[in-house]
């Protein structure tokens, strides 16, 4: 039977395509695990790499025993204005942003954007639904910057 580690450790690396290569920590140093174009797919891809790695059943790849990290993608920036052009659910809530501009707020923890969005609050998107280089039109942006600056404001 192999060692299996206590804690298994993964790191995204983010690609020009937006995709996310997901890298397993092994005994010889980190190993390409796979890609996915979905956040919500990096822990399946990883706990398969792992399991793949040491030789095991992916079952015996505990969730609470995979740490990953995913860090700040290079085309993306605190604060920076995007705009939604995708989501995981078209019927749902989330589309009610869909095709609107926001300002984004790297959310590290959970390896995705905090979009705040006029006169619909703030939601958490990852990196695959968001235009990082967006066109806004004049009135776009102003009312970006009303709803942003009434936000900023201290209540009464």
């Amino acid at each position: 039977m192999p060692d299996i580690p206590p804690q298994f450790r993964a790191r995204v690396r983010h690609e020009p395509d937006r995709s996310y290569a997901v890298l397993v920590e092994g005994p010889d140093g980190e190993v390409l695990a796979g890609a996915t174009g979905s956040l919500r797919e990096v822990r399946t891809v990883a706990r398969e790499g792992a399991a793949r790695l040491f030789g095991v059943p992916v079952d015996q790849i505990a969730e609470a025993h995979l740490d990953v990290v995913i860090p700040q993608p290079p085309y993306g920036r605190d604060g920076q204005w995007v705009r939604i052009v995708s989501t995981d659910d078209p019927t749902g809530t989330e589309s009610l942003d869909l095709g609107r501009a926001g300002q984004a707020h790297w959310f590290g923890h959970g390896g995705a954007w905090f979009v705040t969005v006029a006169g619909s609050g703030t939601a958490v998107h990852p990196s695959e639904h968001l235009d990082f280089a967006p066109v806004l039109t004049d009135d776009e942006a102003a009312e970006l910057r009303r709803y942003l600056g009434r936000s900023a404001q201290p209540p009464a």
